[in-house]
């Protein structure tokens, strides 16, 4: 069956006697446009989300505008407290699933302000990368049961956190390559995982925000991977990150495809214009001028094709009117 698309609309309209009116009616039926009660819903979940977002910085900042004056078991004791009501409310309470989503985003955020209070208190170090380890451990299983992908973002931030802070405080003789071609697999795990699940029904989202902040955690590194290995004439990693860019780009392309998803066939592009273009400042001899005038021809030139070809693409795929 052929997909409907709104060019067929419009030649439906065009010669038959459906109304205007009727048509506007079965796309709102049909959830092709955002009435009002949708709006109401984002309005109601952003506001949920900033009230949330607010109550954690308040109790940042009531801990840190009365730091000298706490008892260090008032501390703890005042941040244990709020901690366990907004769990044990997250679990128990019969608000919606959302409520207790962002609640237990709160709990996760509150974690990480206990164990900060605590390395102040202590002296642990609140900046350290087992810091953020054990925080990380200890609201895994948390992010696991909830399925919630701000949650989702929050572990993939303490992770790539931990690691950077492990590779500045102990792994300090790694090469720069190793380091990002690292965070690259980090962050391309989870969108393939993502991916994977999604595809099997496993996770059911019509939103896909969190693959596609985490693909883009995935290509800046890997980007940066590939320019730093020309300039080093690839003598750290030996060309691996190039490796690396061919298999998961290529991948990534194939998805773009099979999904028609225009995220994909946009940022890996532009990430290979500008490895392209660092490689052709790579190459400035005698006349460095002529090079960098080159090389911004190319850039200019090149997205521009891509964004041509990407407006054609989308086009094609959604019907849109030529």
């Amino acid at each position: 069956m052929q997909k409907i698309t709104r060019d067929i609309f419009y030649t439906i309209a065009r010669h038959s006697n459906w109304r205007a009116q009727s048509i506007a009616n079965w796309l709102r039926k049909e959830k092709v446009y955002t009435d009002f009660e949708d709006w109401v819903k984002f309005l109601q979940l952003f506001l949920l989300g900033l009230g949330g977002s607010f109550i954690v910085a308040g109790v940042v900042f009531f801990f840190a505008y009365n730091w000298a004056d706490m008892h260090k078991f008032v501390k703890l004791g005042l941040l244990e407290s709020l901690l366990l009501i907004v769990t044990l409310t997250a679990v128990f309470s019969n608000r919606s699933k959302v409520v207790k989503n962002v609640l237990l985003t709160g709990s996760v955020m509150l974690t990480g302000v206990l164990f900060a209070v605590f390395g102040q208190i202590y002296q642990t170090g609140a900046n350290a990368y087992d810091f953020f380890f054990g925080w990380t451990m200890s609201v895994v299983l948390w992010v696991v049961v909830s399925r919630f992908q701000p949650l989702w973002l929050v572990l993939l931030a303490l992770i790539n956190t931990t690691f950077i802070l492990y590779i500045n405080q102990v792994a300090t003789n790694m090469p720069f390559n190793y380091v990002v071609n690292i965070l690259f697999g980090i962050n391309a795990a989870t969108v393939i995982v993502w991916e994977v699940l999604h595809a099997r029904t496993i996770i059911r989202s019509s939103h896909k925000w969190f693959p596609r902040v985490m693909a883009l955690a995935a290509i800046v590194p890997l980007t940066m991977s590939m320019v730093v290995a020309m300039y080093d004439n690839f003598r750290v990693d030996y060309g691996l990150c190039f490796i690396l860019a061919a298999i998961t780009y290529s991948a990534g392309i194939w998805q773009g495809l099979r999904t028609k998803e225009l995220f994909y066939l946009s940022v890996i592009p532009f990430s290979l214009i500008i490895v392209v273009a660092a490689g052709i400042v790579r190459l400035a001899g005698s006349d460095p001028v002529g090079v960098f005038l080159f090389a911004s021809l190319f850039v200019i030139g090149s997205i521009t094709l891509l964004i041509r070809n990407i407006i054609h693409i989308n086009r094609k795929w959604h019907g849109t009117a030529q």
